[in-house]
């Protein structure tokens, strides 16, 4: 567009400028009051959806009054595996494995670090040197190989002992009830934990749930008990400070494949378990020397049966509170007396043995309660026993064994 050039009435030049340029507003400068207004404003929102979001989470993770346990659907079965770490060492390792009736009892399969995984006949090839030397998913894997991935795991939580120790301390003791005391011996002293109340503090925890000395069910019951109450106390308005101010060395603590709210569920699972329902076995197998090494070679048919159980929902059982009967039906002298020594061995209580009408098959009669024990037992024998839930007319005790004409020879 061109600029017009016009004479006034007085002679001057006046000069029209383009039309755009006649009407353009003065730029304004920048409200610096207002965009404060602005950012603060969303800061503000910010605080306000973090905070809704923490304290969310906050809730979700803080204790239940009626805990539950995490089940999967209809006709399946959920596995977890929970290990706790010092040193990058395995200390202690559980299966849990959940069905979904809940009328099914959740099975604890305790694994012993030291057990060899697969076919292998080293230390080196057990669980603790395959976790320090390939991580947790290569032992994930390796367990699933060695439980014939009869039952898979799903998820995996592996716990720092030194940082749970440091969490206690903060958290100025816990206490623990137990139903059953139990004693270890850690670093050449014994450790005496009382049934009932018991108090952790860093001093004592790590005999408490990292000694290598025990794989009872009391010990795993104080372990998952002191995880449980950690757990609920962290999550409390009491310790928020605590928990905010060490966000950051807490969530170190726990090296999982879970969300913090899957976590939480696992968390009600373990308090949900009751001490009178549990259902607790040790990984079936034996333990090996190899000069300084030491490790727990496993026994393939006793885990076959170990899994065959666990599947079937077959309840296991206290040995301690069993006594065997054993009567000879074979007519070989000694036999009787033969398999009472070798059942023994394996830490069975032994009763009546006797003689017993001649018997073409071994039959094992059992009490409910007592059906692992007689599969068990049959697998011991190495023989197709017939096993029948009744009572023995000659005996008095949940078990026993008529052995047969079939174990001649053998």
């Amino acid at each position: 567009m061109w600029k017009v050039k016009a004479r006034s009435k007085g002679g001057g030049i006046m000069q029209y400028l383009p039309r755009s340029s006649r009407f353009r507003r003065k730029r304004k400068g920048v409200n610096i009051k207002k965009l404060g207004t602005i950012i603060t404003l969303a800061v503000f929102l910010i605080l306000i959806f973090a905070c809704v979001r923490y304290f969310s989470l906050f809730n979700a993770l803080k204790g239940s009054a009626m805990p539950a346990i995490w089940r999967p659907d209809a006709g399946e079965r959920i596995q977890f595996l929970l290990a706790g770490r010092l040193n990058n060492q395995i200390t202690a390792c559980t299966l849990l494995s959940v069905p979904a009736s809940e009328d099914a009892p959740v099975y604890i399969l305790r694994i012993p670090p030291a057990a060899l995984l697969g076919n292998a006949t080293e230390a080196a090839d057990s669980l603790a040197a395959v976790y320090a030397e390939q991580g947790i998913e290569a032992a994930v894997k390796g367990l699933d190989a060695l439980l014939a991935n009869k039952l898979p795991i799903d998820h995996y939580v592996v716990y720092d002992v030194q940082g749970i120790a440091e969490i206690v301390s903060g958290l100025e003791k816990v206490k623990v009830t137990l139903p059953e005391g139990f004693q270890v011996r850690h670093e050449n002293t014994d450790y005496i934990f009382a049934p009932g109340e018991n108090l952790i503090s860093a001093d004592n925890l790590i005999p408490f749930i990292a000694s290598d000395s025990d794989f009872g069910d009391q010990a795993f019951w104080a372990e998952k008990s002191l995880l449980v109450e950690v757990f609920n106390q962290l999550f409390t308005l009491k310790h928020i400070s605590y928990f905010v101010g060490n966000m950051g060395s807490i969530s170190d603590i726990c090296e999982t494949d879970m969300s913090p709210r899957q976590l939480a569920r696992l968390r009600d699972s373990l308090q949900a378990l009751a001490w009178e329902d549990r259902s607790y076995s040790i990984l079936p197998g034996r333990w090996l020397v190899s000069g300084e090494q030491r490790f727990w070679s496993c026994d393939q048919k006793l885990i076959e049966m170990n899994l065959s159980q666990i599947a079937d929902n077959i309840p296991g059982y206290d040995k301690s509170l069993l006594t065997v009967d054993i009567f000879n039906g074979n007519g070989v002298n000694g036999f009787a007396a033969n398999i009472a020594a070798k059942l023994r061995d394996r830490n069975f209580n032994i009763g009546r043995v006797d003689n017993a009408e001649t018997s073409e098959f071994t039959r094992i009669y059992y009490q409910e309660e007592y059906q692992l024990a007689a599969m068990e037992i049959a697998l011991f024998l190495e023989v197709e026993a017939v096993l029948i839930q009744d009572h023995y007319f000659d005996s008095e005790n949940p078990v026993a064994i008529i052995l047969g004409l079939d174990l001649v020879g053998r």
